[in-house]
């Protein structure tokens, strides 16, 4: 079943901290994982997202392999293709036009864990923090309201149609649509009974989300909040550590580590 939410419910240290702060330390992710170029360096990084969401999220990894699992073919994607894009170096295996080297092979695990990474590092924003604070947290980095709005009906929405996707889906096969049998192109076809209505179901709602919004006089008028939030002592502490890792990350790198001779 589909939720209408990634946020995990638990008390731990990461779900207690201000939304500024866990969007600081995912900008410093982000930052490293597009910081460096050698596996080694981005595979630690990918690892280490890994264990904060094992440790000071107390979230079970079971539970984000959930979330992974509709990206994976990205994933393995990334680690298939990109040694193909990459023939220069020492071959290891030739045939026709085709190449693989070792730089190939380097890049393309560098793509996959820095795509790892940053995927597992915006499920930890999200898994640990609810879609209102979220919303709050941008606008208090000053972010216009209208793009934190968008922001809050996406993540709220792209579950919902998800859902609804597997609702249409679960009744097209209870009358007897095959979808996974027969050549690739009668496969094609034999969604055209899912797009149509999910398309019609996705008109509708968004009917509805705009007289919702129109309803609460949106655009009119100054913007009242039921919560409020406030950085304390833990936030500033663990901003710093943030910044730090990233300020060193940074340095490493000046220095001549953490690149790969294919780049």
């Amino acid at each position: 079943m589909i939720s209408y939410s990634m946020y995990v419910k638990e008390s731990s240290f990461f779900h207690s901290l201000d939304p500024r702060t866990k969007i600081v330390t995912l900008a410093s992710i982000f930052g490293l994982a597009l910081l460096y170029k050698d596996p080694i360096y981005l595979g630690v990084i990918a690892l280490s997202v890994l264990l904060i969401i094992k440790f000071l999220c107390k979230i079970k990894i079971k539970k984000l392999l959930m979330y992974i699992k509709p990206v994976l073919p990205l994933i393995l994607m990334s680690l298939i293709l990109w040694p193909f894009f990459q023939p220069t170096g020492n071959i290891l295996f030739e045939y026709w036009k085709i190449r693989i080297s070792e730089d190939g092979i380097r890049m393309g695990l560098s793509m996959t864990f820095r795509i790892l990474a940053i995927i597992t590092a915006t499920f930890l924003l999200l898994m640990t923090t609810l879609q209102r604070d979220l919303v709050l947290g941008l606008m208090k980095f000053k972010v216009p309201y209208e793009y934190c709005l968008t922001l809050a009906i996406s993540l709220r929405y792209v579950p919902t149609l998800a859902g609804i996707t597997y609702t249409i889906m679960d009744a097209q096969r209870s009358r007897a649509l095959e979808l996974d049998k027969g050549p690739i192109f009668k496969r094609i076809r034999n969604y055209v009974p899912i797009i149509t209505p999910l398309i019609i179901r996705s008109i509708r709602m968004a009917e509805e989300l705009a007289i919702a919004i129109e309803s609460r006089g949106f655009g009119y008028g100054e913007r009242t909040f039921l919560k409020e939030i406030s950085l304390r002592k833990r936030d500033y502490i663990t901003m710093l550590v943030s910044i730090l890792f990233f300020a060193t990350g940074l340095y490493i790198r000046l220095l001549g580590y953490g690149s790969s001779a294919f780049v």
